[in-house]
């Protein structure tokens, strides 16, 4: 470790066990909202590119991480962070390594939160192999994510609504083509949810 920043010797604690997997995406906000993290995450900033050399801004900057995306750019900024700052680190790529498995089983019709992943699609089993895990992934993605016919064909990025743990069932979509109402073309993405006995409509627009 740099020998001036041996005084945030906790915040590189945390920032490694982040790393290091064993620091959850909740815990990390936490500790990001204090302003000695703020302060050493902005140690290499070039005050002529400040939101590509501040790793604190890098981290606030759309990183949402309730979203394995998030987790997994987040791994990458705080990594890029260590090795700069000459601290010794396993990167165990923990949010990247589910984001591969995931993305590798995952249909182009779905992002869901990174939360019901873990808690209801992602076996648990380290014993079981990647293609076990593919395969038990693509079986429980089915089971939650029901459609009437086709899923739905999204004009901007998949929203499919998820109601107490339950996804919807998707009913349909309607095109939008109505210039007298609205701006731009689009659909209407309908969804039932029987636990309530309503419907729900998600809107996108070119």
């Amino acid at each position: 470790m740099r020998p001036e920043l041996a005084k945030y010797q906790a915040e590189i604690d945390v920032l490694v066990s982040f790393i290091e997997g064993r620091l959850d995406g909740p815990a990390l906000d936490a500790a990001l909202a204090t302003e000695e993290m703020k302060t050493l995450l902005g140690t290499f900033e070039n005050p002529r590119y400040p939101a590509s050399s501040n790793h604190y801004r890098q981290l606030h900057n759309k990183q949402d991480r309730s979203t394995l995306g998030g987790l997994v750019n987040s791994e990458g900024i705080i990594e890029n962070f260590l090795r700069q700052a000459e601290v010794s680190f396993q990167a165990v790529k923990r949010f990247g390594s589910l984001h591969r498995l995931i993305l590798a089983a995952l249909p182009a019709y779905l992002d869901p939160p990174m939360e019901f992943l873990v808690e209801k699609i992602v076996p648990a089993d380290d014993a079981m192999s990647e293609t076990q895990k593919k395969k038990v992934i693509k079986e429980r993605l089915k089971e939650y994510f029901k459609c009437a016919e086709k899923p739905p064909k999204w004009i901007q990025n998949a929203d499919w609504p998820i109601r107490d743990g339950k996804p919807l069932f998707f009913v349909g979509q309607l095109a939008i083509n109505a210039s007298e109402l609205f701006h731009d073309k689009g659909a209407v993405y309908v969804f039932f949810d029987p636990a309530k006995g309503s419907f729900e409509t998600v809107a996108q627009f070119y």
